[in-house]
């Protein structure tokens, strides 16, 4: 019996070291998330006619980021966008764009979504993925 319960106390203190080792690195790898509601995030994106240089697709992202409301903004020189996620009532696409055009020689404009796109899902996943896949088993079992 001895030897019993040093296993289950070697386990145990095992598996407890290691969810408080999980804890602190979750901790220190993520930064503090939104205050607001999720509810209220929106994402957005911003489309370039030409190709940002690297001077300038920086100024934009930090300018962006440094806008009330405004989150996580990151600019894809190889896509030619900026997409960026906001709180809804604190900042507005049609201001970030704005700020965009007067920041930049190259002429951009926001993304609108049709209904036939909004229909279809993710625009990020690819059709019959693996994620595609696993989203479509997740929503047969919750509906």
């Amino acid at each position: 019996m001895n030897t019993l319960k040093r296993t289950l106390l070697i386990i145990g203190g095992s598996l407890a070291l290691l969810s408080a080792v999980l804890v602190i690195h979750i901790r220190m790898v993520t930064k503090d998330g939104p205050k607001g509601h999720l509810a209220n995030m929106q994402l957005a994106r911003i489309d370039f006619q030409d190709v940002l240089n690297t001077e300038a697709a920086a100024h934009v992202r930090n300018t962006v980021n440094a806008m009330p409301g405004v989150m996580h903004a990151r600019v894809n020189a190889e896509r030619t966008n900026l997409v960026y996620a906001y709180e809804r009532g604190k900042q507005d696409q049609d201001a970030v764009l704005a700020v965009v055009d007067g920041l930049t020689e190259t002429p951009s404009q926001k993304l609108v979504v049709s209904a036939a796109e909004a229909a279809s899902g993710c625009p990020a996943m690819e059709k019959d993925g693996v994620q595609d896949r696993l989203g479509r088993w997740i929503a047969g079992i919750v509906h």
